[in-house]
């Protein structure tokens, strides 16, 4: 796939290249992400939608929505917010629905709440309601797990593998598309920014390429 392929090029990095062979929640799929019932929302407009990860704020580089609407050709909104959880967020999700009328939605949410001791049932419950509201409004939903904590996040390691174990579970469960981007970093040390947490520059690229392949 053309995404795949521009990995080798862009990322350069062992881990990486074997991860990206094996992109996908559930093993490899090659069928794209339709919205064939999208109502009143825009099949050419696509939501990012999480934490810090997303809104690349945490990072002195492109977020990785920017770099993923110029590799599908879809406007791409960035409705990351920095700090925030799955939890006290559900509600926004309605927000940015109404806001943006978007095709498709891409959900990368939930480690703050690992962070912050959060229980996972409750984290799970919270994502399934976005989800749900996604569904309720001719939204496709796309759920991601996150890269595994290195470094000075590592003791929130176990935690965050939890969550990515309820990602993949759910995405099953509700019969949607899911990102690993656990698989796609393969904790590789050369994707992170110091605090082992938020990608760098060649992270957020292989986020976006990881995302692209959906389309």
């Amino acid at each position: 796939m053309r995404t795949r392929f521009m990995r080798f090029w862009v990322a350069a990095l062992p881990l990486v290249l074997v991860s990206g062979l094996m992109a996908g929640c559930g093993g490899d799929d090659d069928e794209k992400l339709e919205n064939t019932n999208p109502g009143n929302n825009d099949i050419n407009v696509v939501v990012a939608f999480g934490d810090s990860l997303t809104r690349g704020s945490d990072c002195a580089c492109t977020p990785y929505p920017t770099r993923l609407a110029g590799l599908i050709g879809k406007t791409v909104y960035n409705s990351g917010v920095e700090g925030s959880g799955a939890i006290n967020n559900v509600g926004r999700t309605q927000r940015v629905i109404d806001q943006r009328k978007p095709g498709f939605m891409l959900i990368l949410y939930g480690i703050n709440d690992v962070i912050q001791g959060r229980d996972i049932v409750r984290i799970r419950a919270a994502l399934a309601e976005m989800v749900a509201i996604c569904k309720q409004n001719n939204v496709v939903p796309v759920l991601a797990t996150y890269p595994q904590m290195i470094d000075s996040h590592a003791l929130f390691a176990g935690g965050g593998l939890a969550l990515n174990g309820e990602i993949r579970s759910l995405a099953g469960a509700e019969g949607i598309k899911c990102v690993d981007l656990e698989r796609e970093f393969g904790a590789n040390p050369a994707l992170y920014e110091a605090d082992g947490l938020h990608p760098n520059d060649a992270g957020t690229q292989v986020m976006a390429l990881a995302f692209a392949d959906l389309f």
